[in-house]
């Protein structure tokens, strides 16, 4: 991953909503959240279940600050996965938008770094934007890391049949720890 100016301060963790307590990545956004959290880092997400609300987990056992970012409840679309009251709870700061794309790009503006895991087309949405803007903002770019093994295929595929280039590769890195993602942002 190329180094950035950008100080990294706020991590945004994307990831699938409907994720359970049991499952190996929902433990594994816990335990980043934790650790990065205990490093100083402030986490920021959506404000949902799954991913986002085990990254809130992480950060308040962790003695962290979070961050959410959340559609105003009576904007909410049917389909919407909603906001996890238990996310709420343990909120420091709350900041309400009025429609999808608008909670999208305030947690872009927000964040320093994205940590991806696994998830579904909001996920897909999330990286397509947050990597189109670290390669405008190269140099001072927001690193993106995704977090597991079923990532390293998919950006192989992506940047060998795609028209990436060399600036788009260097400003992505995939891991499989959370001692990764620390180690990342620390080294950048």
């Amino acid at each position: 991953m190329e180094k950035t100016t950008k100080k990294i301060l706020r991590v945004a963790f994307f990831g699938d909503a409907d994720l359970k307590p049991n499952s190996d990545t929902y433990k594994s956004t816990y335990d980043t959240a934790k650790l990065l959290a205990e490093s100083g880092y402030i986490i920021v997400n959506g404000g949902g279940p799954g991913i986002m609300n085990a990254a809130t987990q992480g950060a308040k056992a962790g003695n962290g600050r979070v961050e959410l970012v959340v559609m105003d409840p009576s904007k909410e679309p049917d389909n919407y996965e909603g906001t996890d009251a238990a996310n709420l709870k343990y909120a420091s700061k709350i900041y309400y938008e009025k429609s999808y794309p608008n909670r999208l790009n305030k947690l872009i503006e927000i964040a320093d770094a994205f940590v991806v895991f696994k998830g579904g087309t909001g996920t897909l949405s999330e990286v397509g934007l947050v990597w189109e803007t670290a390669k405008f903002d190269y140099g001072h770019h927001e690193p993106v890391i995704f977090f597991g093994a079923e990532w390293q295929q998919i950006i192989e595929l992506l940047e060998k049949n795609m028209n990436y280039e060399k600036m788009e590769k260097r400003v992505v890195t995939v891991v499989d720890t959370p001692q990764e993602v620390l180690d990342i942002l620390i080294k950048i």
